[in-house]
C-alpha cells in the first residue's frame, strides 16, 4: 500500500470514527484497550458523578449570570454610589421603635472594638432609642479589661453600651445571641459583627423598612482590610464579586433572599415566633430558611455596609470552610422546612439548595482530577459525546458569565487588566483551597460537630504566620498524591493526563506562597 493510499485509508476510518461518536456509538466513549468488568463499574460511577457535577455546575453559573445580568441593570440605573443616592424618608422620633444593637465578640482586638463603637456612634438614629449590648465568651479578667476601655469610651461618644459576659460557652454564635436578647430591651433586635462598618443612615434605612411592612432586612456588603498585602486585597477582590452577586443579585432576581450575619435588622417579635436563633454555626442561614418557610417578607435597604476580610491564607481556609459546613448542616437539617413550605415559591426553593451547595460545590475540582486521573488509567481517550456536549455547554456558559462579571468590575471601578490578573490569582487560590474543601465536604456529611474558630480581625503580628504541616496538610497531601499519580500515567503512556496533572500540581504550588507571610502595610 503506497503512502497516499495509506493517509487516504486512515483519513476515512478517522472521519468514520467520528460520525460515529457524534451518533453516539461509543457509549463508553472511544477507549483505546479493553475493558474489564471492573473497569465497567468505575466509569459507570465515574460518568454518574461527571454528569451530576457538570449539570450542578450549570445550574449554578446561570443562576451567576442571571444574578449577574439584573445587577448590571441595576447598577446602570442607579450608579454604584448606593449609599449617597436619595433621601431617606424620616419618621418623627416618637414613632420610632427602641433597638438593641448585639455584637458577640470573642478574643478581639481592641482596635476593632473602639473602631465599632465610633461605628455605632456615627448613625444617626436617635441615641435615646438604642443601646448596645457586646456580648463576650472571654474569659473574666479579659472582659473586665474590656469593659474598663469600652465604658468610658461610649460615655465619651453619649451611647449607652453594655458589656454582657457569658458564663457558659456555648450554641456558637447563635447562643451568643440568644443570650444577648435575654437582656435586650429594644422591640427591634440589630445584629452586627465587631468589624462592621454601615453608613451613617443604616438603622434609620432598616428600621423605615420595617415599619413599612418587612419582617426583618439586610444589606449588601463588601470587604475592607486592616492588613494590606496581597492576600487580603485578593480576598476584598473576591468578597466584593460575592456579596454583590450572590446577596444584591438573589434579591433583585427574586431568588432565595439570603440574611448575612454581619448586619441584620428585625422585629423582635418575629424572632421569638421562630424561637430565636439556632445554635449552630449557621444561625444566619438558618434564620433565612425560618422566615421564609412561615411566609416572613425579608427586604434589602439601599445601603453597602463594610466587614473586614480576612488577613491570611488559614484565616480565609477557616472562614471558607465555616461556611461550607453551614451548607451541608442546612441541607441535612432545614431541607425539609424550606422544600414543604407553601409561602416559598419554586424558584426560591431551587435558589436555596444552589445556595447551600455553593461551598460544597469547591470539591468538584479535585473530584473531576481524580475522575481524569482514572478514566486516563482505564484507557478513555474521550468520553461519550453526552458528557463532551455537557463539557463544552459547561465551558461556553463559564464564558458568558467572564464577561459579565467583567463589566460588572468595571463598573465598580476595575480596570479589564486588574479584573484578569485578579481573576486568574482567585482561581489558582481556589483550586489550593478546594482539595481540603473535599475532606471537610465528607466530614460534615458525617458528622454534626465542627469545632468554630472565629475569623481573626484586626492587625494582630500572631495571626501572620506560615502555616505549618498540620495546617497545610490535605494541601501538601494532595500535591503528593498529584506526584504519585503523574508517575502512573507515565508508566501508563498518557502525556496529555500526565501534562494536565502537572499544570495542576504548578497551580497548587504557585498558589501556597499565599500561605507565606508577607510584608504589610498596616491601615489605621
Amino acid at each position: 500500500m503506497s503512502n497516499s493510499e495509506y493517509t487516504g485509508l486512515k483519513e476515512l476510518l478517522l472521519k468514520q470514527i467520528i460520525q460515529q461518536y457524534i451518533m453516539n456509538q461509543y457509549p463508553w466513549g472511544i477507549i483505546t484497550r479493553p475493558l474489564t468488568p471492573m473497569a465497567l463499574v468505575i466509569l459507570s460511577i465515574a460518568y454518574a458523578v461527571t454528569v451530576a457535577m457538570l449539570m450542578l455546575s450549570m445550574m449554578q453559573i446561570a443562576m451567576l449570570i442571571k444574578y449577574g445580568i439584573v445587577n448590571l441593570m441595576y447598577m446602570r440605573a442607579h450608579g454604584n454610589r448606593v449609599n449617597e443616592r436619595g433621601k431617606v424618608n424620616t419618621v418623627p422620633a416618637h414613632k420610632l421603635p427602641f433597638v438593641s444593637i448585639l455584637i458577640p465578640i470573642k478574643n478581639e482586638n481592641i482596635m476593632t472594638i473602639e473602631r465599632s463603637l465610633q461605628t455605632i456612634a456615627s448613625l444617626n438614629y436617635p441615641r435615646e432609642l438604642f443601646e448596645v449590648l457586646y456580648i463576650s465568651d472571654d474569659p473574666e479578667y479579659y472582659v473586665n479589661s474590656l469593659t474598663k476601655i469600652i465604658i468610658p469610651m461610649s460615655r465619651r461618644l453619649g451611647i449607652n453600651v453594655k458589656v454582657i459576659r457569658r458564663t457558659v460557652n456555648k450554641g456558637y454564635k447563635g447562643g451568643a445571641l440568644n443570650y444577648g436578647i435575654k437582656h435586650a430591651k429594644g422591640d427591634v433586635i440589630a445584629v452586627f459583627d465587631v468589624d462592621t462598618i454601615m453608613p451613617s443612615d443604616y438603622l434609620q434605612k432598616a428600621v423605615i423598612a420595617l415599619l413599612n411592612g418587612y419582617d426583618a432586612v439586610t444589606a449588601v456588603w463588601r470587604g475592607y482590610y486592616t492588613v494590606d498585602n496581597s492576600v487580603s486585597r485578593l480576598l476584598k477582590f473576591m468578597y466584593d464579586l460575592y456579596s454583590d452577586v450572590f446577596i444584591r443579585g438573589r434579591f433583585l432576581g427574586n431568588g432565595f433572599p439570603i440574611i448575612t450575619s454581619n448586619n441584620l435588622v428585625i422585629w423582635r417579635k418575629i424572632l421569638d415566633l421562630v424561637d430565636g436563633f439556632c445554635e449552630c454555626t449557621g444561625e444566619d442561614l438558618n434564620l433565612t430558611i425560618k422566615l421564609r418557610s412561615r411566609g416572613y417578607r425579608i427586604g434589602l435597604i439601599d445601603s453597602i455596609v463594610y466587614s473586614e476580610v480576612p488577613q491570611t491564607y488559614l484565616a480565609f481556609k477557616k472562614q471558607f470552610s465555616r461556611w461550607l459546613f453551614n451548607g451541608i448542616w442546612s441541607l441535612k437539617h432545614d431541607l425539609k422546612l424550606i422544600l414543604t413550605s407553601r409561602e416559598v415559591t419554586i424558584w426560591e426553593k431551587i435558589d436555596s439548595i444552589l445556595w447551600m451547595l455553593q461551598i460544597p460545590s469547591t470539591s468538584f475540582v479535585p473530584l473531576s482530577i481524580l475522575i481524569t486521573i482514572v478514566l486516563s488509567v482505564i484507557g478513555v481517550l474521550i468520553p461519550p459525546i453526552s458528557i463532551t456536549l455537557l463539557e463544552i455547554l459547561n465551558t461556553s456558559i463559564s464564558a458568558i458569565l467572564g464577561i459579565i462579571l467583567l463589566l460588572f468590575f468595571k463598573k465598580m471601578g476595575y480596570k479589564t487588566w486588574d479584573f484578569l490578573t485578579n481573576m486568574a490569582k482567585a482561581i489558582s487560590l481556589m483550586i489550593l483551597i478546594s482539595f481540603p474543601m473535599l475532606v471537610y465536604s465528607i466530614e460534615s456529611l458525617i458528622t454534626d460537630e465542627w469545632e468554630w474558630i472565629p475569623t481573626p480581625k484586626g492587625p494582630s503580628p500572631h495571626h501572620m504566620r506560615i502555616g505549618s504541616f498540620k495546617d497545610l496538610v490535605h494541601e501538601l497531601f494532595a500535591i503528593l498524591i498529584l506526584v504519585i499519580a503523574m508517575v502512573v500515567l507515565i508508566l501508563y503512556k498518557q502525556l496529555l493526563t500526565t501534562i494536565y496533572v502537572l499544570s495542576i500540581m504548578l497551580i497548587m504550588m504557585y498558589s501556597l506562597r499565599f500561605t507565606i507571610p508577607q510584608k504589610a502595610l498596616v491601615k489605621q
